[in-house]
């Protein structure tokens, strides 16, 4: 839904949720930051600085590569990728997550970070999710493996109801 409204907003939230990046980190990537098909991200909080390949992926929808590379192309030296603040790059998730109708507590730029996170730590596990997040520690990991309310919600619905 964000390609067709604009470009870059559909590449600020897929580059976030591919590297699993606070708004903050996606928001300081430069053209400096994308070369040779990988994107180096600083990481803050005290994670590592992690140099990950561009994702390309069967679906355009999905494939980072092509339109990050042009746009870091694009852009001039030291000037950020996604010349937004903060304040508007949540405003843009909360825009888009309303006209894909997810719920307005789960738009937030970090539900990509955690979405991320999950989705790798179910189908690679933890230590890889931890390096691709650049964490230091597994602690910090370890924390995306947490149920949330809802879906402990749901588990006791299963539990209680016999479904």
């Amino acid at each position: 839904m964000a390609r067709a409204h604009r470009e870059r907003d559909w590449l600020m939230i897929l580059v976030a949720y591919n590297h699993g990046l606070r708004v903050s980190e996606v928001l300081a990537i430069t053209r400096d930051d994308v070369q040779g098909g990988f994107l180096r991200v600083q990481r803050l909080k005290g994670s590592k600085r992690t140099v990950q390949p561009l994702i390309c992926h069967a679906d355009p929808l999905l494939s980072e590569g092509p339109a990050l590379i042009e746009l870091a192309r694009k852009t001039l030296r030291s000037r950020p990728l996604f010349n937004v603040s903060r304040v508007h790059a949540w405003r843009l998730m909360k825009r888009y997550a309303a006209i894909a109708n997810v719920a307005l507590h789960k738009a937030t730029p970090h539900s990509l970070k955690s979405s991320c996170a999950r989705q790798i730590i179910a189908t690679e596990g933890v230590p890889a999710t931890q390096e691709w997040l650049g964490h230091k520690s597994g602690k910090s990991t370890l924390e995306y493996t947490k149920l949330s309310a809802e879906e402990a919600a749901a588990a006791a619905k299963r539990a209680l109801s016999g479904v």
